[in-house]
């Protein structure tokens, strides 16, 4: 994993990821198109106490990032933050492990590093959820009903949260 750059932007296909339909099948984008501007705007607001993103490198390629991954909303009182993550759909494909080894590494920071509690999320895609709570024993904690729009229906989405005191890390 690596910390963004301008260079991501122009290196890799980070802009065109929020652009393809079935890139974003499953999650809260693509409703606008996104640009290299918005991009760059997006890069520079990543720069705060509340959020850390990461790129997710393939070693096969270099410096070239493939997907990303973030905490969001970091509360340092509350000791909590949200998790989200995109990779490209035929990387992640070949290798879906690439992907959970960098949430993998965002939640040991957050809470080993950071001092987190717990780290929470959410999923409209069914599979998603039940691999987050198969794989790091995230709880399901509830579900938001006709939460959000896509695909010309409403969606539920379901929350997750995991502990400091509950996860499970994979080995990689």
């Amino acid at each position: 994993m690596k910390v963004l750059s301008q260079q991501d932007i122009e290196e890799s296909n980070w802009v065109g990821w929020f652009n393809d339909e079935t890139m974003n099948d499953f999650n809260q984008h693509h409703y606008f198109p996104n640009t290299f501007k918005n991009q760059e705007q997006f890069l520079e607001d990543c720069i705060s106490s509340k959020k850390i993103q990461l790129g997710i490198l393939e070693k096969e390629e270099g410096d070239v990032i493939c997907g990303v991954v973030s905490l969001s909303e970091i509360n340092m009182l509350h000791k909590n933050c949200e998790i989200a993550g995109i990779m490209e759909v035929e990387r992640s494909k070949k290798n879906p492990a690439l992907f959970l080894e960098a949430w993998s590494i965002m939640i040991r920071h957050g809470f080993e590093e950071l001092g987190l509690y717990k780290i929470f999320g959410g999923s409209f895609h069914p599979h998603v959820a039940d691999s987050l709570v198969r794989i790091f024993n995230f709880e399901i904690e509830g579900v938001r009903r006709n939460q959000v729009f896509k695909h010309n229906r409403f969606h539920d989405i379901v929350m997750l949260g995991v502990f400091r005191d509950t996860i499970r890390y994979p080995k990689f």
